[in-house]
């Protein structure tokens, strides 16, 4: 069953994107049009329907627009190629849709609406729906079709008077990009003039291809003065058309003048238009048109990507502009601590030496005389002491000075602490704050044109405004954890020897009590084999350093620093994280590298066509 499944989607996507296509210029246009619709390519729906619509356009009649100023006779020259006075004239802007001439055996009209729908009406009820005055229903465009043999092969397109007002003039330039040709109509009277030629210059795009320039009115002017116009406007509008015909609407209505309006002149040209080779430019164009739009969008994902890659590279730069900063600035730091340590220790112990005092004291001895024996002689003797209990508080309850000076030294390591913490944020910071400005600027990017994938915007989207799970989440764990492991280290530091300086006090006080005690029951055992004890300031110094844990610490910062091996520790994850971001978006890149090579591929197969 699953395999039957299987074989049929397998069959069905053949079916649809790997089909076989000739070698005539349909097929290599179909074979093109499937490549830039495959499903990898995300191709919205209207990019479908724009491709389609190219290939039947190799099938139907080609359309030739019909541009000029508003009342230079556009209406009227339709009207003759209908045959019939169809289209309204006069000397306001009636026309305000696009109208589509077609060919049909019977003169009919459809309108379609702006809400979808359409109905079909007699020929003769057009006026009210070309009339700007009159309130009906919003038009969307307007398709008269008629019994004309020209019309089999053409279909003629009435425009909005470009001047006529701004929606008009809008619609008019995005009918005609769907042109296979134009006809440029203005009043002889203004043939060559600069106002005219401007309105030339500012819509050349849609001018590039077969164009014509037809002057209408041409009845105004004596064979000398057409003549003259004529040459003035080759000269002046030569290099934008192909060619320029004068003609007269008026002398073509009537039978007498015919010959004399030069219509039949401008009918012949349209009817030996080379047709086939108007809609393989006309494909060739609107196929790189897609492709353009195509470029574009990749192009744009790729300067996104490519500004998510500067904010890595200028992190990764900023970690190694500031890693010898930091090195030395940890460096310093345990040389401070050391010597706070050790300093405290000095104090400590200078305490302790100057609260060893000296008293007088004796002990009874058995006399070693013969005639004193059994009796016990009394000697006396100066023996050093310590008060623990009195020296400890005259050290810290009687006397804050040390309190304050131990306090302000836990303080300064503890600030020290902080800023090396801050500085360790400072990088991470910087890489938060662009990632944060780069998904506010991309987390709700929206196409600018129908034709662009919604699939890939979404997509993009989506991945913008994952930007903090996907690129700073790491970092900030990383942080996280290093700042948990300096802070382990301080709080080790505070208990085990700046908040544990009373209790090393107490247990050096102690020690030096007790050995000068033992010393002391020793000398009055054999004060000829043993001395008394006077510790020495080396002697306190060393056994403070002890009880303050001083050689575990000059370990830990001096000869294996902790907090240098914490923070290079960041510094190399930091920088493996960075290179996995790399790939990341290096991976984003390829794809959208590898659709922009595609396009350009076949940006240059559809030119050689």
């Amino acid at each position: 069953m699953q395999i039957s499944i299987l074989q049929d989607f397998i069959k069905s996507y053949k079916e649809a994107y790997c089909k076989e296509y000739d070698d005539s210029f349909k097929g290599q246009i179909q074979k093109i049009i499937s490549q830039l619709n495959d499903p990898s390519m995300h191709p919205s729906s209207y990019f479908i329907k724009e491709s389609q619509n190219i290939i039947s356009s190799l099938d139907r009649a080609i359309n030739i627009g019909i541009v000029g100023q508003f009342s230079s006779g556009k209406s009227s020259l339709l009207n003759l190629i209908l045959q019939k006075d169809c289209l309204p004239t006069g000397v306001v802007p009636v026309t305000f849709k696009p109208t589509f001439l077609r060919y049909a055996k019977e003169y009919c009209l459809r309108v379609e609406f702006e809400d979808g729908s359409d109905v079909i009406a007699d020929i003769e009820e057009l006026a009210k729906y070309t009339d700007q005055r009159q309130d009906i229903k919003q038009t969307k465009s307007l398709h008269i079709f008629a019994p004309i043999e020209l019309l089999k092969d053409i279909t003629l397109i009435d425009t909005p008077g470009l001047n006529a007002n701004e929606m008009d003039s809008n619609t008019t330039l995005s009918e005609l990009y769907n042109t296979h040709s134009l006809i440029w109509l203005s009043l002889i009277d203004n043939a060559g003039k600069k106002s005219e030629e401007d309105a030339i210059k500012a819509h050349l795009p849609i001018l590039k291809h077969h164009s014509i320039c037809v002057l209408n009115q041409k009845d105004k002017l004596t064979q000398d003065e057409l003549d003259n116009v004529l040459n003035y406007v080759n000269s002046v509008f030569g290099k934008y058309f192909e060619k320029i015909i004068a003609i007269s609407c008026k002398q073509a209505k009537e039978k007498e003048t015919y010959e004399l309006s030069n219509f039949a002149l401008l009918l012949e040209y349209l009817e030996k238009m080379d047709k086939k080779i108007l809609k393989q430019e006309f494909a060739k164009r609107k196929l790189l048109e897609l492709c353009e739009i195509l470029r574009v969008q990749y192009e744009l994902f790729g300067k996104i990507f490519e500004k998510l890659e500067f904010c890595f590279s200028r992190f990764k730069n900023l970690l190694e502009e500031n890693n010898e900063n930091l090195v030395q600035k940890i460096n310093i730091l345990n040389h401070q601590i050391l010597e706070n340590l050790k300093s405290l220790s000095n104090r400590i112990s200078k305490e302790i030496l100057s609260s060893v005092k000296e008293k007088k004291a004796h002990y009874y001895k058995e006399s070693q005389k013969i005639f004193s024996k059994n009796l016990y002689v009394k000697y006396d003797y100066q023996t050093p002491f310590i008060a623990s209990d009195d020296a400890f508080l005259a050290m810290f309850y009687n006397s804050d000075s040390m309190s304050k000076e131990i306090k302000k030294m836990k303080n300064e390591i503890s600030k020290n602490f902080e800023i090396l913490k801050q500085d360790l944020n400072l990088a991470y910071e910087k890489i938060q704050k662009d990632i944060m400005l780069f998904r506010s600027e991309f987390a709700n990017i929206q196409k600018d044109n129908d034709l662009q994938s919604d699939i890939e915007f979404s997509e993009l989207r989506t991945f913008c405004n994952a930007s903090d799970e996907l690129f700073l989440k790491d970092f900030k764990e990383c942080l996280f954890k290093k700042c948990l492991e300096l802070d382990l280290f301080f709080e080790k530091l505070n208990l085990k020897a700046l908040a544990n300086y009373e209790n090393a006090t107490k247990i050096s006080l102690s020690f030096f009590s007790r050995k000068i005690n033992e010393s002391k029951e020793l000398y009055e055992l054999d004060s000829s084999e043993f001395s008394l004890f006077y510790p020495k300031m080396s002697e306190i110094y060393e056994r403070v350093l002890t009880e303050l844990n001083v050689h575990e610490f000059e370990v830990l910062l001096i000869n294996k620093p902790i907090m240098l091996k914490i923070y290079k520790q960041m510094f190399e994850e930091f920088q493996e994280i960075i290179s996995k971001k790399y790939e990341l978006i290096k991976t984003r890149k390829n794809a959208f590298e590898k659709h922009l090579n595609l396009v350009s591929k076949l940006e240059e197969e559809i030119k050689n066509l």
